[in-house]
């Protein structure tokens, strides 16, 4: 028994992603990830976090024709390379995949919401990884305690990523999603949670 699961597989064992995808269907809670073939098991979410991940879920899906496009929290999988990640927030074409997909086949637009514990990680590490992704438009971190995110899109001219993200702050800011066409106000996704 690890601690974490009934299941007796493998925490500290090296795994592909066959073998990863396997033993996650077998769990019946817990956020993991695979990265360098090793299970990492995420905090869970504070109030703010998940209100903040399911305000974009709900903006997108008020802007997105949902007969094309497909949005949604954290239960769907991005494979990089060898590693699974589980973005807070997803948006592919509905058509992408298959329905029994236990990934994301071409994700254009990923937001992680930051957490103590997670910020170095998605403003290093995972914005590394998922520009590397060739459908990915666009990669925006979000604070979850202040009406403030960091956005990085993919130039249309020269079909890079910019190094440093555009800073949008403050409750009357707008984040223009030029691969979707589409703005999210953040008044939408901070309201109630900080004060104007």
């Amino acid at each position: 028994m690890t601690g974490f699961s009934e299941d007796p597989a493998p925490f500290g064992a090296k795994l592909d992603k066959a073998a990863f995808f396997a033993w996650l269907q077998r769990q019946e809670r817990g956020r993991f990830e695979l990265k360098d073939g090793h299970i990492v098991m995420h905090a869970a979410s504070t109030k703010s976090h998940w209100v903040v991940s399911s305000r974009f879920v709900m903006a997108l899906a008020q802007r997105l024709d949902l007969g094309i496009w497909a949005a949604g929290m954290s239960d769907f999988a991005v494979e990089i390379g060898e590693d699974v990640r589980y973005p807070d927030v997803l948006v592919e074409l509905l058509s992408a995949g298959g329905p029994q997909a236990l990934s994301s086949a071409a994700p254009v637009l990923l937001v992680e919401v930051l957490s103590p514990s997670s910020a170095a990680r998605d403003l290093n590490v995972k914005l590394a990884e998922y520009t590397t992704l060739p459908s990915l438009q666009c990669y925006i971190v979000a604070s979850q305690d202040e009406a403030i995110v960091w956005v990085w899109q993919r130039d249309r001219a020269s079909g890079a990523f910019p190094r440093l993200p555009v800073e949008v702050a403050g409750i009357d800011g707008r984040i223009d999603v030029e691969g979707l066409g589409i703005t999210l106000p953040l008044a939408e996704i901070y309201r109630g949670i900080v004060r104007p």
